[in-house]
This record gives structure tokens, sequence and C-alpha cells, in this order.
């Protein structure tokens, strides 16, 4: 059977633990070697893990914002339990992050555009 496509211009993953289209994806990206290794979570520290999956909610490949428990898979930071909220602000920040995200490809296709637009005027 064909592999099914789903494409766009981001996606925020907060599947969880190794999730389907997060960590196992980036996972896939470096036995690619498209990305570094991915070292999986460390031992449960819920004080440390709070700060460290608020902090490192990030694009981490381009187009892949990770939030949550799959940023513990893809850094190595330890697991947490749902404690402390970190769960919620991660996936606000992840918001924000997809945001800019699509801001910066809206800005680069308009720059694109206008560029092509001033080449057709001056030939």
């Amino acid at each position: 059977m064909d592999p099914n496509v789903i494409e766009a211009k981001v996606v925020v993953s907060a599947c969880g633990h190794d999730g389907p289209f997060g960590a196992h994806s980036v996972k896939r990206l470096a036995a690619l070697g498209m990305v570094p290794p991915v070292p999986g979570m460390a031992a449960l520290d819920m004080n440390t893990a709070e700060d460290a999956i608020v902090n490192n909610t990030r694009e981490v490949v381009p187009g892949m914002v990770l939030t949550g428990m799959e940023l513990a898979e893809v850094d190595g930071s330890p697991r947490m339990g749902p404690t402390f909220g970190a769960m919620l602000v991660s996936g606000r920040k992840a918001a924000h992050v997809a945001l800019g995200v699509l801001k910066k490809k809206q800005e680069a296709a308009a720059a694109k555009a206008s560029s092509g637009a001033q080449k057709e005027m001056s030939a």
C-alpha cells in the first residue's frame, strides 16, 4: 500500500512519550542522519523536568514544534509526572513558536514575491 501523506506549514506535536508524530519522527530523522542522535528521556525528576520541558519547547526540525514529554525523548531531559502545570505552559509556548514559524514563512514568501515582481518590472 502506498503511504499516506499529510502536508502542513508547521506541525505542533504534543503526543507524549515517544509520540507517533513527534519524538518518533525525530528518531527517524536521526536514523537518516538529518538530526543528531536522540538520547531518550532520563529518569524521573519532576523538579528538573518542569523547567527543562518549558524552556526547551521549540522547533526541533524545520516545521516541527515539539512540546511536553516528547522533548524529554529528544533532549534526554528527565521524565516527569503531571505536576505544576508545565505541560500546559509548554503547550502555550509551542503555540507561540508555531505562530513565529508561520510568520517567518509568510515574510519569506512575501519577500520572494516582491523580488520576483521587481525583476519583472526591470526586464
